[in-house]
């Protein structure tokens, strides 16, 4: 398939996955003129909170790859996060990265062999206010995401096959609810003899699901080896190969998020990512679950 293919169907689904919520967010009962209209959104764009998040968490992940070794490696790494962050009741856009880093194991006959793993992931989120299914206490959200990540892998014990890398690029399709549990009013509470007061909190508990709608990979064939090396001309990509529209990839996220009197907030939040490459022989799957505190500062204080 050539680049100019690949770029056509790439842009025609982020063309109509990006107009497709926006139409229905749309409210067809105003009609204004264009004018009345760009200000509107102007003005919206302008008091729209924005926040800068910086996270911290713990990945428990797993992967296995079918082109080296058919053993699960499994590993509890470390990772932090950045991103920013516009949203209000109607519109949420996001971007950003996340880097983990640490070593997975894997046990075999009470052999153990160490596989030292980086992973970096840049992302693209937009989502739009679903009228029909909001209400005062609930807010649905349909939107996209677009990902990209890359793995680097180390095992030593697998030498000519030592190193491994893979990066992905996926389009899914987003549903989010979020869930206002905030507490509008001061309540007072007596245990026994003692009072105590629960003053008012705003929070939220929010649940999103993607599901790939695109998903492509970057990744070499059965067994890395090549002879690069033996030619003393090494290619970190030699005999790699691009797949478009191969695999799966499905996640989930649920976040609690509790917001401070002086407009900032701070979020803990739950991270499903599951994917799996096409293919026979040399199938790679990894999957995530990613516990992570995030503190989100608010820059413009609205």
């Amino acid at each position: 398939m050539s680049k100019k293919r690949i770029f056509t169907i790439y842009l025609a689904a982020f063309l109509l996955i990006g107009i497709i919520p926006s139409t229905l967010a749309q409210n067809n009962s105003e009609k204004r003129k264009p004018d009345e209209l760009l200000i509107s959104n102007k003005k919206k764009r302008k008091l729209r909170p924005a926040y800068i998040n910086i996270g911290m968490g713990v990945n428990s992940s797993y992967f296995r790859d079918f082109a080296t070794s058919p053993l699960f490696y499994n590993g509890n790494v470390l990772q932090v996060s950045f991103s920013k962050l516009r949203k209000d009741y109607y519109r949420e856009t996001e971007f950003g990265f996340s880097y983990d880093f640490g070593n997975f194991q894997a046990t075999f006959n009470d052999n153990i062999t160490i596989s030292q793993v980086k992973k970096v992931e840049l992302f693209y989120s937009r989502l739009y206010n679903l009228k029909k299914l909001s209400s005062n206490s609930f807010n649905t959200k349909i939107g996209f995401q677009i990902n990209s990540n890359g793995n680097l892998r180390v095992n030593e014990e697998l030498q000519n096959n030592a190193l491994g890398i893979e990066i992905f690029n996926n389009l899914l399709g987003s549903i989010k609810v979020t869930k206002d549990i905030s507490r509008k009013q001061t309540k007072e509470k007596k245990i026994w003899f003692i009072k105590y007061k629960l003053n008012e909190k705003k929070r939220e508990l929010a649940f999103r699901l993607n599901m790939g709608i695109i998903n492509s990979a970057l990744r070499n064939g059965y067994i890395y080896g090549n002879q690069s090396g033996v030619l003393n001309s090494p290619k970190i990509f030699d005999r790699y190969e691009y797949k478009l529209f191969s695999g799966i990839r499905m996640g989930c996220r649920l976040d609690y998020t509790r917001f401070l009197k002086n407009k900032n907030a701070i979020q803990f939040s739950y991270i499903w990512d599951a994917y799996k490459t096409g293919g026979e022989l040399d199938v790679f799957e990894m999957a995530h679950h990613t516990f992570r505190f995030t503190f989100l500062f608010n820059t413009n204080n609205q």
